[in-house]
């Protein structure tokens, strides 16, 4: 979710993998228009032509006075020779305007701390890179968990403050993405060190209670009581574990005896952290997660929900997740040779970054460890958050395209990890992109899929703009009872198989020819309505009857557990009598 971010996700999609690959490999116009941004650093003036005060024509050239320490866009750096600019005229823009300034009156360029604007691929990576380094790991919230759980007592910001996202889930999310990566590249036999914090109240009431999630743990712990190597044992208390530790780790330790267990001791109560965490955590996925005021869950943002006690408990709990699988979120996030581009490179498989950045003329793969090494960051993380925030097949943190926000267009920005995506903004993604521009540029770039003048628009945008997400062929997303009207309002650039509402089954063709099938959750009979209708028609998919198919099918799985069953005929039930809602993401 964010950085609270988005990071939420925003996660992945499946088809548009090949659309956005497409969208970025076809661009036949790549306009970088700023090349770099420059502070005035002398009054001066802004021109129309390189000349002196006059034009040929005897007309004035002065287009306007430009201030000292007034940030100007760059556009062109080959310098204009001049008798009144020794250093010769560059091209610039400032207020979408073009124009030419003395090169001698300008920096070059900008000195930002995080090197905005993002305005290519490299660029966001990168920077954003060093932004996460610099503001996290080098500050004592080294491992996932520890950016999201800010329970290290050693850390430079105070604890439970300065998460990087309100995403609950996250930390066993990116744990999982890097899982993979270091399965297939054998790195799990390496001797990896993990950070694993301890909470006070452990050896009480905490000692023996271990909480499930609501709809079912990630993952099942393997447990060992007997002692078996007694010079690991020392080890462990020694860094002074509780027994509901060691019982897992001597687990551990039977795989992988080369792995090093260091306990963070937090010195609070895990109950009391729990309460602190769930009130700036979100969640989504299931109301079984949810904290309620009344029969209403809790929202933190659209489609996102504060979670309630067991469920925070769960995933703050880290003995919950010492398994091979999601035991790294409490690795060391810092740079490591061990991942090389081949290993970032089993990250990217199947995401929009599984090439070259086309505007950077450069594989993803080599940027993200370009950017660990220089920050000192393991880039096989780097690629996990990024595949995280921007999803499968990238997003609008990732196109580069044009936006409006508050008033003001915007182009030529990127934002891999979200950054400065507040969930409180009136949309956190694009004011992650005003980040991302560093307020020093509006146009920071531009860049055409094709022919601009065929005004082909990719399928994922126009998802991205609708809010919707795509799970193999079909689109969900939609509010029950949306109006096409209303969507068309919204983006321009799709037609539709009916013209009244959405329903189960309407069919969604995109500028560029390419159709998916809607799912409404709840409408199982595609009428657009989730009424008793659907009731009967769940009953009889349970009976055997009448089995639902297809987006007929994803349409009746409501509990988010992956099957239809009784559980969902319940939840039907209950939303139909107004005690819950339906989430259709």
């Amino acid at each position: 979710m964010k950085l609270k971010v988005i990071r939420k996700f925003i996660s992945g999609f499946l088809c548009l993998a090949i659309l956005t690959n497409f969208f970025f490999s076809g661009i036949k116009n790549v306009h970088a228009v700023s090349n770099y941004v420059a502070k005035v650093t002398n009054d001066t003036l802004f021109r129309s032509t390189p000349n002196d005060l006059t034009n040929a024509d005897g007309s004035n050239n002065v287009i306007l006075e430009l201030d000292k320490d007034t940030f100007i866009t760059v556009i062109d750096g080959n310098k204009i020779k001049s008798d009144i600019c020794s250093s010769g005229f560059v091209k610039a823009l400032i207020n979408n305007q073009e124009g030419y300034v003395c090169s001698n009156d300008l920096s070059n360029p900008t000195d930002d701390a995080y090197d905005r604007p993002w305005n290519t691929p490299k660029k966001a990576i990168t920077g954003g890179a060093k932004w996460i380094a610099s503001g996290y790991i080098s500050r004592g919230q080294f491992t996932s968990y520890l950016k999201k759980f800010n329970v290290n007592p050693n850390a430079n910001s105070a604890m439970f403050n300065h998460q990087y996202m309100e995403n609950l889930a996250a930390p066993s999310s990116e744990a999982a993405t890097s899982y993979k990566a270091y399965l297939n590249n054998d790195l799990l036999s390496l001797p990896l060190v993990f950070n694993i914090p301890v909470y006070a109240d452990v050896n009480n009431e905490f000692e023996n209670t271990r909480y499930d999630r609501p709809t079912g743990n990630l993952a099942t712990i393997e447990v060992l009581d007997s002692v078996i190597d007694q010079e690991f044992e020392n080890q462990l208390d020694a860094q002074g574990f509780p027994e509901s530790y060691k019982r897992i780790l001597r687990s551990l330790h039977q795989k992988h005896p080369n792995w090093t267990f260091i306990a963070m001791h937090t010195g609070v109560d895990f109950t009391y952290a729990v309460n602190v965490e769930k009130w700036v955590c979100a969640i989504q996925g299931n109301t079984a997660y949810y904290e309620y005021d009344g029969n209403n869950p809790i929202k933190s943002e659209p489609g996102w929900y504060r979670p309630n006690f067991a469920t925070t408990a769960y995933y703050m709990d880290p003995r919950n997740f010492l398994t091979e699988k999601y035991i790294l979120q409490f690795e060391s996030l810092e740079y490591s040779d061990v991942y090389t581009e081949e290993v970032v490179q089993t990250i990217l498989n199947n995401t929009f970054m599984k090439d070259i950045s086309i505007i950077d003329n450069q594989s993803y793969k080599s940027i993200f460890v370009e950017a660990g090494k220089l920050n000192n960051i393991s880039p096989v993380y780097l690629a996990s958050l990024a595949k995280q925030e921007s999803g499968t097949n990238g997003s609008g943190a990732t196109n580069g395209l044009e936006f409006t926000y508050q008033g003001i267009t915007y182009s030529g920005l990127f934002n891999f990890f979200n950054i400065g995506a507040n969930s409180s903004a009136e949309n956190p993604l694009r004011q992650g992109l005003v980040y991302a521009s560093g307020n020093y540029c509006t146009i920071c770039g531009n860049y055409f899929p094709g022919n601009p003048d065929d005004n082909i628009v990719p399928a994922y945008v126009s998802i991205n703009n609708l809010g919707l997400k795509l799970y193999g062929n079909y689109l969900q997303g939609f509010n029950i009872g949306v109006t096409i009207t209303a969507l068309i309002a919204i983006d321009g650039h799709v037609t539709y198989s009916n013209d009244d509402i959405i329903k189960t089954g309407t069919i969604l063709t995109f500028n560029d020819g390419t159709k998916y099938e809607a799912v409404v959750k709840g409408d199982l009979t595609g009428d657009g309505a989730v009424n008793s209708a659907d009731i009967l028609r769940l009953r009889q998919h349970l009976l055997g009857n009448n089995i639902l198919k297809g987006a007929y099918g994803a349409s009746g799985e409501l509990t988010g557990d992956n099957e239809i069953n009784s559980a969902d005929l319940l939840k039907l039930r209950q939303y139909l009598l107004g005690q819950t809602n339906i989430s259709q993401l």
